[in-house]
């Protein structure tokens, strides 16, 4: 949870401004987008609160609660980020990214393989070249 935050207000707040002047089109895939990249992590925090005891609704309302926040940067950064400099988001998404860094190397790589066989380096690898390839 704190990781999908840490990583999750700087790269948000940068969205709302990629966001100004936008189609409603072009945000409804984007959004569709980050849904679908952030709801396996968000099912995978959910699981680790859930097994330490958590009770149902503190956790969903939890995960409420980062969305929420998560928007918030969004509209924010959509709203009163306009005529920041392009290197201040720089910095911010610098900082998003050792966040997810920090949050694979610490919870994704391990338990991939703890939980697989040696397919776990390739799918990684697989993962990474899409990633990459699509952001390019």
């Amino acid at each position: 949870m704190t990781a999908v935050t840490l990583d999750g207000i700087p790269e948000n707040l940068a969205l709302g401004v990629a966001l100004i002047g936008a189609s409603l089109g072009d945000v409804a895939s984007l959004a569709g987008a980050i849904l679908l990249s952030n709801l396996p992590e968000a099912a995978g925090g959910a699981q680790d609160l859930a097994e330490a005891g958590w009770n149902r609704r503190s956790n969903i309302g939890m995960w409420v609660g980062v969305a929420v926040a998560l928007t918030a940067a969004t509209l924010l950064g959509n709203l009163l980020l306009a005529d920041v400099p392009q290197e201040w988001f720089g910095i911010a998404e610098a900082f998003a990214a050792g966040a997810v860094l920090a949050s694979l190397a610490t919870e994704v790589v391990p338990e991939a393989f703890a939980d697989a066989t040696h397919g776990a380096g390739p799918e990684i690898t697989a993962g990474f070249i899409v990633t990459f390839l699509l952001a390019s």
